[in-house]
């Protein structure tokens, strides 16, 4: 969950709470009740009250009938406008037009948030999956191979440091659950320059990543490509994994981190 630092260490404690409130909330899609939210947030009741009230009033969050508070109608239109000057995004639009690959699968775009990615773009392909890839979904990073190939440009600290409470967020028995069999998925896509998702966030489902890097070989964001799995032979896995790195690494030189 959320928690906030000491409000000390904070130069505007009030904006820093909204911020915080508005991640915890995009965690919790059916909302948080006051008393939660303040919890999650690490603050007091009564400060998180105003702020919400706050949030309300311009539209950021609601408050449902049975005392629930919700994300806004207005973070629509601010995701929107991100989106719409995100250079990750456009170069990936432009590039997948002119490449035009992979056109029968789907291709998604997601960025690293803490252990989990959000997905910011979808491409949808010919080919019908079972799963949805909504913009703003959230998934642990450690069980998409988006996540995976982000978590494999940051630092062997830095990963552990985001796992040092030892809690790995399963969704099927494919998951990785522990920190070794975490650094042995980093090291295998340090290795290859991709990582595999094979039925770790759905059972039936896999996925191959590549991340992306911007000016300075900074990691701006990753892109997958996502197939049932019983359609997938070694010719196909073949295929998708060397379009994505084809993908993965025309949008770097567009970005300048090549």
């Amino acid at each position: 969950m959320t928690r906030s630092p000491s409000s000390a260490a904070l130069p505007v404690p009030s904006v820093a709470r909204a911020a915080y409130v508005l991640d915890a909330l995009a965690a919790a899609p059916d909302g948080l009740p006051l008393s939660e939210l303040a919890r999650a947030i690490g603050a007091p009741k009564s400060s998180c009250l105003a702020v919400c009230t706050t949030l309300v009033t311009t539209g950021l969050l609601t408050r449902t009938p049975g005392g629930h508070y919700r994300l806004g109608w207005k973070v629509v239109p601010l995701g929107r406008a991100y989106l719409a000057k995100s250079g990750f995004v456009l170069e990936f639009r432009r590039v997948d037009q002119e490449l035009g690959l992979l056109p029968e699968d789907t291709i998604v775009l997601s960025l690293l948030d803490g252990r989990h990615v959000v997905y910011v773009e979808t491409r949808p392909g010919l080919r019908t999956l079972a799963m949805s890839y909504e913009i703003g979904l959230r998934l642990p990073a450690h069980c998409t191979a988006s996540g995976k190939s982000l978590l494999a440009s940051l630092a062997d600290d830095e990963i552990a440091g985001r796992y040092a409470d030892g809690r790995f967020e399963t969704l099927t028995p494919h998951s990785i659950s522990r920190m070794p069999q975490l650094m042995a998925e980093i090291e295998n896509t340090r290795a290859h320059g991709y990582a595999i998702d094979d039925e770790e966030t759905a059972p039936g489902m896999m996925c191959v990543g590549a991340a992306v890097a911007g000016r300075g070989g900074q990691p701006v964001g990753a892109l997958s490509v996502s197939m049932v799995k019983s359609t997938v032979d070694e010719e196909r896995l073949k295929h998708s994994t060397s379009a994505i790195l084809r993908l993965s690494t025309a949008i770097t030189e567009r970005l300048g981190g090549l």
